[in-house]
């Protein structure tokens, strides 16, 4: 959505107009949305609904399926909570937990969820290969969305510039990443992220806010270039395969062990970073931006479901769902 639209749009707005310019000529395809198995146990009643969670994703799904982005927002809100109940009860009478925080929430039910990789949902699947499934649809433009942050990061924090930029420019999402993942980060940072700082030249904007990598238009496709090809090492890396990383000067590999790392890196390097974005406004409107485009959808489309089936997980193991119920998981992807 261009400026000039955007204005007019809030100067006179309207939910049709809106609509309009979001879907232009992008020919959006809405059946998966529109088709969604929800979340539900057939055990459910007034006594036992997790009430406060379900409260969000009726939310969530109102907004669908036009805006799965929107619909998202409202969705972490069941899966926050959702995580929060499932560490308090597993802390509860421990008098050294005295702070309950989304971090150790999550590492502790992607801990107990990883613990049951080999618990059988259908004759043929188990969570293990739930996941699995879930990991290879992610869409090319999600892994660049990760390959980006990471670079940008790395640029921002390049130990070269003498503190030149503060590091508190430098995304959480990177941060997390960085210290999750400490040798891929290392491996990246020594071939990806050396050719990238060569081609950065980092400031703030005058408005002192925004980030500036002011990189030359003599090495923008360089930039694409690194951007897709550390996207595609991610792919590959978190499709189970060990990838070698080489500059020249230095190679290393960058590998995932175990489903508990791989589960680690899709929900917190992906999933909780979009989580970030969203919340913390630290990106345009993923379908309000001026690049909006049919993979912008896709790409959105897919975290939505990616945090669908997480939710369900997670109230697999706060015992709300049963699982059987977890099913559902491979009808919508």
């Amino acid at each position: 959505m261009h400026n000039q639209s955007t204005i007019n749009l809030i100067e006179n707005y309207s939910k049709e107009e809106h609509m309009r310019l979001i879907q232009g000529n992008l020919n959006i395809d809405y059946s998966r949305l529109k088709s969604l198995s929800p979340i539900f146990s057939e055990r459910w009643d007034a006594d036992n609904l997790p009430y406060v969670a379900k409260s969000h994703v009726i939310d969530a799904y109102y907004s669908l399926p036009e805006r799965p982005d929107i619909a998202f927002t409202s969705l972490w809100k069941a899966i926050n909570n959702s995580y929060n109940s499932y560490y308090l009860k597993q802390v509860f009478g421990n008098p050294n937990c005295k702070q309950l925080t989304d971090t150790k929430s999550l590492e502790k039910v992607i801990e107990h969820i990883a613990n049951d990789a080999n618990v059988v949902i259908t004759d043929e699947h188990t969570i293990e290969s739930l996941v699995g499934f879930y990991i290879e649809k992610i869409p090319d433009k999600t892994y660049r969305f990760v390959a980006s942050y990471i670079l940008k990061g790395m640029a921002i924090m390049d130990p070269k510039s003498n503190g030149s930029v503060s590091e508190i420019y430098a995304l959480s999402s990177y941060k997390t990443f960085k210290n999750k993942f400490p040798e891929i980060h290392g491996v990246i940072e020594k071939t990806y992220g050396e050719k990238y700082r060569d081609i950065c030249d980092v400031g703030i904007g005058s408005d002192k806010v925004t980030v500036q990598l002011n990189i030359a238009k003599s090495d923008e496709e360089k930039s694409i270039a690194l951007t897709r090809s550390l996207a595609d090492s991610l792919k590959r890396m978190l499709n189970g395969n060990k990838v070698k990383l080489d500059n020249g000067d230095f190679s290393g590999v960058i590998e995932l062990f175990s489903f508990k790392q791989r589960l680690y890196f899709l929900i917190f390097t992906i999933l909780y970073s979009v989580r970030n974005n969203n919340t913390h406004g630290n990106v345009a409107s993923r379908m309000n931006s001026e690049y909006a485009n049919k993979e912008s959808f896709e790409a959105a489309e897919y975290i939505f479901l990616l945090g669908h089936m997480f939710l369900s997980l997670i109230m697999y193991k706060n015992g709300d769902l049963l699982k059987s119920d977890l099913k559902l998981n491979f009808e919508n992807i």
